[in-house]
């Protein structure tokens, strides 16, 4: 296990559970912000951070800061966090942000940290889709935003576009990336609304579009990024050459990640660990020295590998496959593979498993009849 575990690309997630206030789609885990309780937070994380030195005996590929609202962090905070980190050379460090905190005086302070990569949650640029999400921010805003962020020197930026918003047609999801593609931006990820039944959202559903629909925005989605010199590497991500979001393809491509805070997820020489989403759960099994979290015993290596890969493009390398398990897939899984390439869902290219681009779609219900 420790070879393995020396050989992998490291990562390192960072929940921050608190924002100004909740949009009302989304199901992270989040609190309202309250600074004494924001500053205390903080400080177990600092904590973990010492708990967690022999896990990170090796230079780490990549750090994120997701949330919630990661911006809410002070550039002092974000620096005493990374300052004894060992970082590699060309260590991705993403920040997400909220767009209405983009300003002059907010991107001065950002430039005293090391983060090169900024992730925004636009969601959308048409104002009646960020009207219905609860999003602060106009459509309009967006573009001087960007070109503040890229006159101080950012420029590996990634945007968060939500499509299947109720009453949206295909002309708007069009429009909406037809702007977006037109920014100075390297990356994109797209995420089909998902409306939680206890979400205020669920109150009124009658207008979210069919799911005929909603395959075709995906495909259009698809074709409107590849006009655009956007690369689809993943499901829903896509990128300008060379700009993958490198923290999410340690994910997917079955590399070690250590997550830290509340809700946050890890995967360490091939078993999986979590903090439940409390604060309080949290903070426990930080003072009693458990540095991972709680191990999830039912978590399986085979179906996590299977599930990752097969949401990349790329696919499924089955000799890689064959080294970590011991087993021929095209063997163990031969009948549900054979139902599936019948159908022309799945298909091999060389030592590769891929999802035929047709139904990237439907992806998860391709990936459950192999896991």
């Amino acid at each position: 296990m420790e070879q393995d575990f020396q050989a992998r690309a490291l990562g390192l997630y960072l929940h921050i559970p608190f924002c100004l206030s909740r949009c009302p789609y989304c199901n992270f885990f989040s609190k309202a912000y309250n600074r004494q309780a924001f500053s205390r937070y903080f400080e177990l994380l600092l904590q973990q951070k010492e708990l967690s030195r022999e896990y990170i005996s090796r230079p780490l590929d990549s750090v994120y800061f997701g949330g919630g609202t990661p911006s809410l962090l002070s550039a002092e905070q974000i620096n005493s966090f990374l300052e004894d980190l060992p970082l590699a050379a060309d260590c991705e460090i993403t920040l997400e942000i909220n767009p209405i905190m983009i300003t002059e005086s907010f991107v001065q302070e950002l430039k005293k940290t090391p983060i090169n990569r900024l992730s925004l949650g636009v969601q959308s640029m048409i104002d009646k889709e960020l009207s219905y999400l609860g999003r602060k921010h106009k459509a309009k805003d967006i573009p001087p935003k960007i070109e503040l962020l890229k006159n101080h020197g950012y420029h590996n930026l990634s945007a968060d576009l939500i499509y299947g918003i109720p009453s949206s047609s295909i002309k708007d999801v069009e429009a909406s990336l037809q702007e977006l593609t037109e920014l100075p931006i390297q990356h994109i990820s797209t995420y089909l609304l998902e409306i939680e039944p206890e979400s205020p959202l669920a109150k009124d559903i009658s207008f979210i579009p069919e799911d005929e629909t909603l395959e075709e925005m995906y495909h259009l989605i698809r074709e409107q990024h590849e006009t655009h010199g956007f690369r689809q590497y993943e499901i829903s991500n896509f990128a300008r050459a060379g700009k993958e979001s490198r923290h999410n393809l340690i994910y997917w491509q079955g590399g070690d990640y250590l997550g830290f805070g509340a809700s946050a997820w890890g995967y360490v020489g091939g078993r999986r660990y979590y903090f439940p989403a409390d604060l309080t759960q949290y903070e426990e099994l930080i003072a009693r020295g458990e540095a991972l979290g709680i191990e999830d015993k039912e978590a399986c290596a085979k179906a996590d590998f299977i599930m990752m890969n097969l949401r990349l493009i790329q696919g499924l390398d089955l000799e890689e496959y064959q080294a970590r398990f011991g087993e021929d897939i095209l063997e163990v899984k031969a009948r549900e593979i054979k139902s599936l390439k019948a159908q022309d869902l799945i298909f091999l290219e060389g030592k590769t498993l891929k999802i035929n681009p047709d139904a990237l779609f439907i992806s998860n219900a391709v990936i459950s009849e192999l896991i």
